[in-house]
């Protein structure tokens, strides 16, 4: 187990006092540099950034992942979310012979042939498989409208940012700067004095299946969805990722003071002012002279990318 599978069990234990305990042992592995790529084509918002240390947080929804931060069902099968099988078998122990009982909740897929055996008291044989498949389906899209709610809760009330751990990731400079266009700015950790930012990094664990939180619900009392927003699929692995993550509970006190923009698109905090500015190789003219003007003025080392016979280096 690595650390960030400890902090994870740690962050979601039940335990008293878990909570405070998995971000004082995560501090300790929060990377001294963190970058974070940007488009020079919102001017505005990459200045706010860079002259004012205010980045944006953005919603789930206008990540480039479709299945960001969402939590998936692994299974089709009612059997697999029943939060508790011995409510079942109490109460058709006296109901069912022994024989029938034993078998049906003895059997992997418990629940289905409990639903079939229910089924055949008002349904005649020949029909049986018919009726059994649309009990079965009422019951799994009551469990996919339960999942969707935990998305829907996830994509409501979650902004966060996205930061990486090289300044020299050529997937990153395409994707997230524009092909080389933009910047990557640099934070340095060590330098973030407020302790609300520092507990609300938080770093992304790759994995081949996304959480499921119905099943998760089964053996949580309380969903921490933070959770959901520090997973993501194996593909995404080459970025590395750390997030800023915040609620917006944490900013407003009720629903009705959040303006339309933050609820559709994000807002805008202050988390630090970049400790050092890369400017992307082929960035233009006028964006490389304003953002070396910014720069200038509050004083951020600035130094630009160069495509070299040994890869890509600062210069």
């Amino acid at each position: 187990m690595d650390w960030i599978d400890e902090f994870i069990e740690l962050f979601m234990s039940q335990k008293t006092g878990s909570v405070e305990k998995a971000l004082l042992y995560k501090q300790q592995y929060i990377p001294q540099k963190l970058y974070r790529y940007r488009s020079a084509e919102k001017i505005e918002r990459l200045k706010d950034e860079i002259v004012n240390g205010r980045i944006f947080m953005s919603s789930p929804l206008n990540m480039n992942d479709p299945f960001d931060s969402c939590s998936l069902l692994e299974n089709s099968k009612p059997t697999v979310y029943v939060h508790d099988k011995k409510i079942y078998e109490e109460r058709f122990k006296e109901i069912l012979d022994k024989n029938t009982f034993n078998k049906i909740f003895k059997d992997g897929n418990w629940f289905e042939k409990l639903t079939e055996s229910v089924a055949l008291k008002y349904v005649s044989p020949e029909v049986i498989d018919e009726a059994k498949e649309k009990a079965l389906k009422t019951i799994m899209q009551g469990i996919e409208d339960i999942n969707s709610e935990i998305n829907e809760t996830i994509n409501r009330t979650y902004r966060f940012a996205c930061f990486t751990q090289s300044k020299t990731n050529l997937p990153m400079w395409n994707h997230y700067a524009n092909g080389h266009k933009g910047v990557c700015l640099e934070y340095d950790t060590t330098e973030i004095n407020n302790i609300i930012n520092i507990n609300a990094l938080f770093p992304v664990k790759y994995v081949d299946k996304l959480p499921d939180g119905i099943s998760l619900m089964k053996a949580q009392d309380e969903l921490r969805m933070e959770y959901f927003l520090m997973h993501k699929l194996r593909d995404w692995s080459y970025e590395n990722e750390w997030r800023l993550i915040y609620n917006i509970g944490f900013w407003y006190k009720d629903p009705s003071e959040v303006s339309y923009e933050i609820w559709k698109k994000g807002a805008s905090i202050y988390f630090a002012l970049p400790s050092k500015v890369y400017l992307g190789a082929k960035i233009s003219d006028f964006d490389e002279e304003q953002i070396r003007k910014w720069c200038s003025e509050h004083r951020i080392p600035v130094q630009k990318m160069k495509c070299t016979e040994y890869g890509l280096k600062a210069t």
